[in-house]
């Protein structure tokens, strides 16, 4: 045999041993230490899948709340007034903002009595009236 075998022959049963003398140190831990360690791994595990799930749902609640906030703006009951100039609302002290001002509806021949000075007039409603004599006449229905 070379020196090369017997050096590594020596060096192989040098490391037997010590391995065998850690190995009759070692003692096995306990299993109900095995177990509480699962237990509480398992109940880490489902803590965080709980949170996660709550913070889910939460972001998902404040999306839809926010999409449904964003819906169009409601159009006016009536056509604002271009002819007066519009004051944001807010502006100034209330004796500095103007009333709101509605146009004057067309003289018509009814009965009812007009509504005193400074009260607001709501905004005509649509009728029927007559075609004028100025102009020709176009039928939107034919009679059968």
């Amino acid at each position: 045999m070379s020196d090369f075998d017997r050096d590594e022959e020596s060096l192989a049963r040098a490391l037997k041993r010590a391995a065998d003398a850690g190995g009759r140190g070692i003692v096995p831990e306990p299993a109900e230490r095995v177990a509480a360690r699962g237990l509480r791994r398992r109940r880490r595990t489902t803590a965080a899948l709980a949170a996660c799930a709550v913070c889910l749902l939460a972001g998902s609640g404040a999306a839809l709340g926010l999409r449904l906030q964003q819906s169009p703006p409601a159009l006016p009951a009536s056509t604002p007034d271009t002819r007066t100039p519009s004051v944001p609302q807010g502006s100034g002290t209330p004796s500095e903002r103007p009333s709101p001002s509605y146009p004057t509806p067309p003289p018509t021949a009814s009965a009812t009595p007009s509504p005193p000075f400074g009260s607001p007039t709501p905004p005509p409603s649509p009728s029927f009236s007559p075609p004028d004599d100025s102009g020709s006449v176009t039928p939107t229905a034919l009679p059968r």
